[in-house]
């Protein structure tokens, strides 16, 4: 069994002769307890292992670790989670989800998370977030996932490394009418939401792009094989009038023979 000190001990206690030690203290337990104190996790539903004395984080309820012991997974969904968003999630890099759609978080989206570069999955709708999106999401190269709608979010979205896998990968409240004079701005959103609650699919730049180019290749064939053919045709009909004319004549003069 691995060793450990009191949550306690590590979090708040800065000459605790371990606490530079991450076998005794792991610092994403003391990472995971500031996330807990700033959303308020005394109110959670479900609270199942957190911020207990001696057991692991990963044991804690929404939240899953590799084989290394690394923090991958956040996961806590519809669980009364308020207050806002730690700054220290930044500070846990070997994200991949994050998942805190539906409760009642406030205040702004952290710059930090810009510092999650294996985050894969990105998922906050349903909350009360408010401040301008972070232009550090542009860092997200990874992300394959983000859902940041029915907030109060302004802004623009910084371009996404990644195409949207389908048409629920990226959404925002982009849509109209918006809550604010000017909806989110988020060219690679695959839908947008708007303050009705309605959420359309948007039509993928790219794929436009692309049927753009085939129709115009497609004329610009067309009007090649037109060029090219209609010559050929023209000759054609003109050389089959001259054979027929130059046989009629001759017909005629052979039928002029006869009879003289």
């Amino acid at each position: 069994d691995v060793k450990i000190a009191p949550l306690s001990l590590c979090s708040n206690v800065h000459g605790f002769d371990l606490f530079n030690d991450p076998t005794w203290c792991p610092p994403e337990r003391n990472l995971l307890k500031a996330f807990y104190d700033e959303a308020k996790g005394q109110e959670w539903t479900k609270t199942t292992g957190w911020v207990e004395e001696f057991n692991s984080h990963c044991e804690w309820h929404g939240v899953g670790c590799n084989k290394e012991g690394q923090v991958v997974h956040l996961i806590l969904g519809n669980g009364g989670l308020s207050g806002r968003i730690s700054d220290a999630i930044g500070n846990i890099t070997g994200l991949e989800i994050v998942d805190l759609h539906d409760n009642n978080l406030k205040g702004s989206i952290p710059r930090v998370i810009g510092n999650l570069s294996n985050l894969l999955s990105l998922i906050i709708s349903f909350n009360e977030l408010t401040g301008e999106i972070p232009v550090e999401f542009a860092n997200l190269s990874k992300l394959e996932l983000l859902h940041i709608h029915e907030n109060r979010l302004q802004g623009t979205v910084p371009h996404l490394v990644l195409k949207g896998q389908n048409d629920s990968s990226f959404i925002a409240d982009c849509g109209s009418p918006s809550d604010f004079n000017t909806p989110i701005n988020c060219p690679s959103c695959t839908m947008c939401c708007n303050a009705k609650h309605e959420c359309d699919v948007m039509e993928s730049q790219t794929d436009f792009g692309l049927i753009s180019l085939f129709y115009i290749a497609s004329v610009v064939l067309l009007l090649l094989l037109i060029s090219t053919i209609l010559p050929k045709i023209y000759n054609f009909v003109c050389g089959f009038g001259q054979n027929a004319t130059s046989t009629s004549t001759s017909d005629e003069i052979q039928a002029i023979g006869k009879d003289s």
